[in-house]
């Protein structure tokens, strides 16, 4: 399953799926045939992404199936109005933003569905704080990277550690083989970090290496 499926997947059966920052409309028009929605808003905060969408949404006879909005993140959406909002292949902290900019919208929907390309970690920790919790996660990997696909609805949640953030708890309970290989990367990558501060042989380095040490060990507990 490729990343866009993965992010299709998620969404629950609804009413109207809005697509946020869609591109060409691919996932526009998977939801549309997967029947996943009756109907899809796509929006994209320029005309050239939102003219391909168009395009391409025509060629494949569902254009007429779809809202194309141009503007920023959720402002184009009023409240109550999309049963599922996706947002995906943007940053963490980017899809943070266009939520907390436009929390009003996002907390009317019944589900989130969020696909960040980077700091996976930083979104956890704003929907946990702004009255979200996390119902499912997916991992994909394409071209040696992973992408987190990330389902959210609103109600409470705390994690009892905080590497939770970083290493999905949901995905580790769920023993994924995908998450097994993510944490080894992780493992790795944290190694090689260590092995080079160590080679400076810079005692100002002595903490951040402990740091790393420590969070190495702690990621195994949590894996057993």
């Amino acid at each position: 399953m490729n990343r866009l499926e993965c992010i299709v997947s998620m969404v629950d059966k609804c009413g109207t799926a809005a697509d946020i920052g869609t591109d060409h409309g691919y996932v526009a028009e998977m939801l549309l045939k997967e029947g996943k929605c009756d109907k899809v808003i796509a929006t994209d905060l320029n005309e050239g992404p939102l003219k391909r969408a168009q395009d391409h949404l025509r060629k494949v006879n569902l254009k007429d199936k779809c809202d194309f909005r141009l503007g920023s993140g959720l402002t184009v959406l009023k409240e109550g109005e999309a049963d599922a909002i996706i947002i995906a292949g943007m940053g963490g902290d980017l899809i943070s933003y266009i939520l907390e900019s436009s929390k009003n919208i996002a907390l009317n929907t019944d589900q989130l569905v969020l696909q960040p390309m980077t700091a996976a970690d930083s979104l956890r920790r704003w929907l946990e704080g702004n009255g979200f919790e996390i119902r499912d996660e997916k991992i994909v990997k394409e071209d040696r990277h992973f992408y987190f696909i990330i389902k959210a609805k609103k109600g409470m949640m705390k994690y009892e550690d905080p590497l939770y953030y970083e290493i999905s708890k949901i995905l580790t309970d769920k023993k994924d083989p995908l998450m097994a290989e993510y944490i080894h990367k992780v493992l790795n990558t944290n190694k090689k970090i260590i092995s080079s501060l160590e080679k400076t042989g810079n005692v100002e380095y002595n903490e951040k290496i402990e740091k790393l040490r420590i969070k190495n060990k702690k990621i195994k507990e949590l894996i057993k």
